[in-house]
């Protein structure tokens, strides 16, 4: 039963039935007007040469004329035709030998319609060959009694011989039709079971993990086509998910490696009074507080990428909070030689909930701090943006970021630097500030110059139009 559960079996005997249901009932039609038409129209012209010869009887005072008459319209007509009377047997002209034919061959049914006056048809064995024949029975009436019939006759096998011609023209646009069903399910099975299949293998490969495969093969039909599209965009970003996945699983495994190493380095440099015992716990005390905040990244971004957490609404002074976040990283920032200039809208007015607007500048100023080279200024604006939105700009004159890694820099846990120095390389933050941004209904651009710069650019709806 599998079996006929395939695709591509269903096809063919869709295909199959289909045809020959249209061979089968166009034989069928071709019989049945075959029978209502020609063999009709035999009747009809049988009826109409009796009825001559019945003028010809009753018209005619020679019997010799009269036999005549039906000679003529034998040959003519390509039938046999007899004179049948109760007291003759038989007197006929014909093209073959009738044999013995006498009036009772007529039933008592059809001899009383005859009596009548009305023509009879009849179908029925030749008394004298085993054959049937179509007959007209033409009643030949003299005061009011029945004096004769004459009877015109063919066999039924010259009647239907060109049926069995179309028969065997049927036959042979069967085989055709037959042929067209092998071309046609070809042709099927290549436009869409094959896609069909290969899809499914494609499918099963990124199933096991396998994003290399892809669908070459592609249809005429459009929306197979666009499956196979479909697919093959999916395994090329499943691809790039899996080779981030990785990146990720590297950076993160080396932001929690590093403090462990440190922390297990000073551990033991106490226990052997190798450093300071002051200066080793304050180290490890560092060191654990930088796992505890990628930890809390961590969880951060599970939380905001869920689809039940929600950001609480208020009105937030949007300024405000720049200025105090700007006041509390000054002493950092002087500590590394950096100035950092602002020219603030005090009129920034925002929705959102400000302790996460407030996460989001701060990680912002903490990188451009972080990678801002001594000596150099960090210049913070905030400006009302086209009458619409306000806008937060973070400039400082760092190490910048290379241009082939700007679109990956938002990436959870990205490294810059391949080397990965604790200075130099994953920017932890910026996933969160992305992620935080699109939850306020904003957006975060970053634009770098390696060796010049990073603009930390973010756009925020005004409180007119959140609302």
């Amino acid at each position: 039963m599998e079996r006929f559960k395939s695709l591509h079996v269903r096809i063919w005997l869709a295909l199959g039935l289909i045809f020959i249901t249209i061979v089968f009932v166009g034989m069928y039609v071709i019989s049945f007007l075959y029978e209502r038409l020609y063999v009709d129209e035999q009747i009809n012209l049988l009826m109409t040469s009796g009825e001559e010869l019945q003028s010809v009887y009753h018209n005619y005072d020679s019997e010799s004329a009269f036999l005549w008459r039906v000679q003529w319209t034998d040959q003519s007509l390509g039938a046999d035709v007899a004179f049948l009377t109760d007291e003759h047997p038989l007197i006929t002209e014909g093209s073959s030998d009738n044999g013995s034919i006498h009036l009772d061959f007529v039933d008592a049914a059809e001899r009383q319609a005859l009596e009548a006056g009305e023509t009879v048809v009849m179908l029925r064995n030749h008394p004298s060959y085993d054959q049937e024949i179509l007959g007209v029975a033409i009643p030949l009436i003299e005061n009011d009694e029945l004096t004769g019939v004459i009877l015109l006759s063919q066999p039924l096998a010259s009647v239907y011989e060109p049926l069995a011609e179309l028969r065997v023209l049927a036959l042979v646009l069967l085989a055709i039709v037959i042929a067209l069903l092998i071309v046609t399910g070809r042709v099927i099975s290549l436009e869409a079971v094959k896609p069909i299949q290969q899809m499914q293998h494609t499918a099963l490969k990124m199933a096991e993990g396998n994003f290399q495969e892809r669908v070459h093969h592609q249809p005429r039909s459009i929306e197979l086509k666009r499956l196979g599209e479909s697919l093959n965009h999916l395994a090329q970003t499943l691809k790039k998910k899996k080779k981030t996945r990785r990146t990720f699983i590297g950076n993160v495994s080396h932001e929690l490696r590093t403090p462990l190493s440190y922390i297990k380095g000073y551990a033991e440099a106490i226990e052997k009074n190798v450093v300071d015992r002051k200066t080793g716990i304050t180290i490890i005390q560092s060191e654990a507080e930088s796992m505890l905040h990628l930890t809390n990244d961590l969880l951060d971004l599970t939380k905001l990428q869920s689809v039940s957490y929600t950001i609480e609404q208020e009105p937030v002074v949007f300024a405000e909070i720049v200025h105090d976040l700007i006041a509390r990283m000054e002493i950092t920032a002087n500590k590394h030689h950096i100035e950092i200039q602002r020219n603030l809208d005090d009129a920034a007015i925002i929705t959102g909930d400000a302790k996460r607007l407030e996460q989001v500048v701060r990680n912002l100023l903490d990188n451009a701090i972080h990678y801002s080279n001594r000596n150099t200024t960090i210049h913070v604006s905030l400006i009302r943006w086209e009458n619409q939105c306000y806008r937060l700009t973070i400039q400082d004159e760092g190490v910048g970021i290379p241009k082939d890694q700007l679109a990956y820099i938002k990436d959870r846990f990205y490294r810059v630097n391949d080397a990965r120095t604790r200075t130099d390389g994953a920017r932890g933050d910026l996933p969160l500030s992305k992620r935080l941004s699109k939850n306020h209904h904003g957006a975060l651009t970053i634009e770098s110059t390696l060796h010049v710069g990073t603009t930390f650019i973010l756009t925020y709806q005004s409180i007119s139009l959140m609302r």
